[in-house]
């Protein structure tokens, strides 16, 4: 899979303040990120309120390239989202400052699907996890733009594929992610329709492209 890197402004706001630092985001692997808060003796710690916003670019995927790069593909219900965990061993916040936090401190949501349809590659169980980035843990936010969303009992075909990134691949329990991040979900409306944040086409039109 061809991942672009890109150049982006990463903003911090810590309560009231906000810090602008330019790092380049790969989304082929996070742990690549170096990001780190400029020490400031002002700087409020990680207990009051922060939002991180992270945004990257990414490869626009055509169908063909979702179904060749997923482990397997799905329609499906989302039945539950589960609280939102920090990637340490835990799940809670890391001991650190929010001058101390690093692109390796993530925060990640787990969403419960139950699977009603495998379109490729059968899976042995009717329910599977699907991890994204992004979440809220007590006071601190980890908003992103490369993530899909997720609402309780709708209707989805996913794109997955196996967690290969190093800061949440062996993070908490067995989990997908979607192939190409936002671009591996589709919301089926009862209207025939398959649509993600960009683009909607008919479910068949979809269906089509979809190989074993």
């Amino acid at each position: 899979m061809s991942i672009k890197n890109s150049t982006k402004y990463g903003i911090f706001i810590v309560g009231g303040l906000s810090l602008i630092i330019l790092s380049a985001f790969a989304i082929s692997d996070s742990s690549q990120d170096s990001i780190k808060i400029p020490s400031n003796p002002s700087q409020k710690s990680i207990n009051e309120p922060i939002t991180i916003s992270r945004s990257a670019a990414l490869v626009a995927y055509t169908y063909e390239d979702l179904n060749n790069y997923s482990d397997t593909v799905i329609i499906g219900t989302v039945k539950e989202i589960l609280p939102s965990k920090w990637n340490t061993a835990d799940g809670k916040q890391p001991d650190k400052t929010a001058a101390e936090l690093e692109s390796s401190d993530i925060i990640y949501t787990d969403i419960i699907i139950n699977v009603n349809k495998c379109l490729k590659n059968p899976l042995s169980s009717n329910e599977v996890t699907v991890r994204v980035i992004g979440g809220t843990v007590g006071n601190v936010s980890l908003t992103t733009d490369e993530e899909p969303n997720f609402k309780l009992c709708e209707k989805v075909l996913l794109y997955l594929k196996e967690d290969t990134y190093c800061d949440t691949k062996n993070v908490g329990s067995d989990h997908f992610v979607t192939t190409g991040h936002v671009q591996g979900k589709f919301t089926l409306t009862a209207d025939g329709k398959a649509a993600t944040p960009y683009e909607s086409i008919t479910q068949q039109e979809l269906l089509r492209t979809i190989k074993e």
